[in-house]
């Protein structure tokens, strides 16, 4: 090896230590140098101010305007249909024709009547001729007075007979006149279960008449409310289809056994003065004024929040611009908001949008549009 190899050789191994050295050096001023200090995050959060409030707890339900009273009307005979005089929605008077049976089965047993009495009749003018006969034989002595019995008592029968297909005729002839349906009132035909042809039996409901007169509203309501309901308590009812119009009404009936199906009780409420355009069948609402709650802080459902598994609220301290984690009692609930029954001062300010992210003692800041809301009453 000549001497300019080995002058080479120890200028790449000083070269090398120089390096090494370097980065041992900064790698301890590294370790001895602090960490750089990171901001402190300052979320946005919008907030309201509490105020307590009381309110007025409704309950309000769906029902169907119907009439007080309803006929189901039928024949009272059996028969085919032969005419139909109304349609479903017709306005009909009191005794006005809506449907009839072919009479021609009904018109012969009433002819069948008629000659029955007709044969009685000529059976008890001859008994009663005879009695006539006797009654002179006795006196002259040519028959006995039990031969004079025993033609009497043809005769009382003859005469019971007499009467009992008279009976019977009269019966054909109320049965003929029972191949017309008539109604029985004024009112609106509501439905009609039957068309002309189709057979029918007595007692068939084939006709629903809406008797003209007081409407009511049919609804249902929950067991919880029997204790305070009372027949003639005033209730609000209102039409689906003209909605923001109120009128009153009252409770007319409150059925005393539940639904077996549902488990509701049913209730009529009363409208006296129905407005013009209160139609049968419409679908309305009945609101029932339920007792005044006390007087109690509403906060939205946004600013109840659950912090290692305490449930409570945040609140925003001006001084600090911090929040702090509030346990609170719930009271319930009322639409969108949560009603707040301890731990919570009027005047405080409650974080309503963000609560999910915050941290105790972390400083946010308030948005522009959060100056001074205050927490109303929701129910309105």
């Amino acid at each position: 090896m000549t001497v300019t190899e080995r002058q080479s050789g120890v200028l790449r191994t000083l070269k090398s230590v120089s390096v090494s050295a370097g980065l041992i050096a900064a790698q301890m001023l590294s370790a001895c140098s602090k960490p750089p200090v990171v901001a402190e995050e300052v979320r946005s959060v919008r907030t309201i101010v509490a105020a307590p409030s009381a309110i007025d707890s409704r309950n309000t339900y769906a029902g169907e305007v119907r009439p007080r009273y309803e006929s189901n009307l039928g024949f009272r005979v059996t028969g085919k249909i032969d005419q139909r005089k109304v349609n479903v929605g017709d306005r009909v008077r009191k005794g006005q024709l809506l449907l009839q049976l072919d009479p021609a089965d009904l018109a012969l047993n009433e002819a069948s009547s008629q000659a029955t009495v007709t044969a009685q009749e000529a059976q008890f003018a001859v008994e009663k001729a005879d009695l006539a006969r006797y009654r002179k034989l006795l006196d002259t002595g040519f028959i006995s007075a039990a031969e004079f019995d025993r033609q009497q008592t043809r005769f009382a029968a003859a005469e019971a007979q007499l009467a009992s297909v008279r009976a019977q005729a009269r019966v054909s002839g109320n049965q003929t006149g029972y191949a017309q349906l008539h109604a029985d009132a004024d009112g609106v035909i509501t439905a009609i279960d039957a068309e002309v042809g189709q057979v029918v039996a007595a007692g068939q409901t084939i006709v629903r008449l809406a008797q003209a007169g007081t409407m009511e509203v049919a609804a249902n309501v929950p067991e919880q409310l029997l204790r305070t309901l009372k027949p003639d308590a005033p209730v609000t009812v209102m039409l689906w289809t003209d909605d923001g119009h109120e009128f009153p009404g009252r409770i007319r009936e409150l059925a005393s056994s539940a639904d077996p199906a549902t488990r509701t009780y049913a209730l009529r409420v009363m409208v006296d003065k129905p407005p013009p355009e209160m139609q049968l069948g419409m679908t309305a609402s009945i609101r029932i004024q339920g007792p005044k709650l006390p007087s109690l802080i509403h906060v939205p459902l946004t600013a109840y929040t659950e912090q290692k598994s305490v449930h409570g609220v945040w609140v925003f301290d001006e001084a600090s611009t911090e929040v702090h984690f509030r346990p609170v009692r719930l009271s319930g609930f009322d639409g969108n908001s949560a009603l707040i029954a301890e731990g919570l001062a009027a005047g405080e300010r409650v974080v309503t949008a963000g609560a999910p992210l915050l941290r105790e003692g972390q400083k946010v800041r308030l948005m522009p549009d959060a100056a001074t809301p205050v927490a109303q009453d929701s129910a309105g």
